[in-house]
């Protein structure tokens, strides 16, 4: 069998939705050996997404494709011909709610991570919300057959995109349990040298922006918490600016407690890894996620999870977290209070994330996914 698989709109690995299709690209050529895989990638990432097996045939483009515009006109002009000339038995694209074509001569597998500017105000600009609305529903019903990463994503699929339940599958993100375990010593010498953080801190791992991520009821609940508890914790923002970034930046520095609020930009795997292992807690206050991988990754790395109680979160987070209103700024800094000032709460938390998280595994992601692929094919 060949599959043909995109990697355009992963974002060079730098999201979650890159850091998936790494993942995937990793494991599937692992799973057996009767199937051949053809890559498209830009050529100044081929190495981030392409793995060390000869099975999988790099494709490259130019970056000039890099523009949105110009990619999507390549989806629907010259990728239908590779297709029929590489003779794929299915077509594969991760990044499904981003780039899509209209048509290819083989049957076609994407993933759909999420509608969740359908349920935050003013997320995008009206172009991409014109896209989201109209054009991707389109789109997404040309498939032969849909991905998405938790039930909370499939039920908006299904009622937005007016795709059949029965051509959607859930394909959970997971996580390399064998990376999240760091000898914390020297995770703090590494994060004092590289990130200069010494103090104590809580962490929030996404991109920086407003106002889906909520960023800005997490900076006036840290507010109150430096204020009335006088605790001596830094706040971490791990992620690359994006938009309304700049509304967060300006919160941040109006802030009583600006010097201690820390914006770290996009940070290397390597970094990220330090990072949760010295957190004192993740804050996940995000207002609808298609799933919310740092989560996962926090309970993995052993430390205990704050998070919003909407959309799929419940759903990757189980019984191991404490929750809250994410439009409640008191009742965020309730459950992370609760989270510092009581250890046997917190080593509860602590230990039922490491259980939950273990049932999250990629090989068992792409396992599934490759039972679809092939089940389409």
């Amino acid at each position: 069998m060949n599959i043909g698989i995109t990697t355009f709109g992963s974002d060079g690995g730098r999201s979650g939705i890159g850091r998936y299709t790494v993942n995937l690209l990793q494991q599937l050529p692992q799973l057996e050996n009767q199937t051949e895989y053809d890559l498209y990638s830009y050529k100044d990432e081929q190495t981030v997404f392409a793995p060390d097996s000869d099975r999988v045939n790099p494709r490259l483009v130019s970056e000039r494709l890099r523009s949105p515009v110009m990619n999507i006109a390549w989806h629907q002009t010259y990728l239908p011909g590779w297709c029929r000339r590489l003779k794929h038995d299915v077509l594969f694209l991760p990044a499904g709610n981003r780039r899509l074509p209209t048509y290819v001569p083989c049957p076609t597998v994407g993933t759909i991570h999420d509608f969740s500017s359908l349920h935050v105000a003013n997320k995008y600009d009206s172009r991409r919300m014109f896209y989201i609305k109209h054009v991707l529903p389109f789109l997404a019903r040309r498939l032969t057959h849909v991905l998405t990463v938790s039930e909370s994503s499939k039920r908006d699929i299904v009622e937005y995109a007016r795709v059949p339940p029965e051509r959607v599958t859930v394909t959970p993100l997971a996580v390399d349990h064998r990376r999240y375990r760091r000898n914390r010593e020297m995770a703090e010498r590494r994060i004092q040298t590289n990130l200069q953080l010494t103090d104590p801190y809580f962490l929030y791992v996404s991109r920086i922006e407003h106002p889906g991520k909520n960023h800005i009821r997490l900076i006036e609940a840290f507010d109150q918490l430096k204020q009335k508890e006088g605790i001596p914790h830094q706040l971490v923002f791990a992620g690359s600016d994006w938009t309304g970034a700049e509304i967060v930046h300006e919160k941040a520095s109006q802030s009583r407690f600006s010097e201690q609020i820390k914006f770290t930009g996009f940070v290397p795997d390597e970094d990220l890894l330090d990072l949760y292992a010295c957190a004192e807690l993740l804050v996940f206050p995000s207002l609808y996620e298609g799933f919310g991988l740092p989560i996962l990754e926090a309970m993995a790395s052993g430390i205990p999870v704050a998070c919003a109680a909407t959309s799929s979160i419940p759903e990757v987070a189980g019984d191991a977290a404490n929750y809250f209103d994410p439009h409640d700024t008191d009742e965020m800094v309730d459950a992370i209070r609760k989270l510092i000032v009581e250890p046997e709460f917190r080593n509860q938390c602590i230990e039922r994330g490491r259980k939950r998280c273990k049932r999250f595994t990629w090989k068992a992601t792409a396992q599934k996914t490759l039972d679809v692929l092939r089940s389409v094919a």
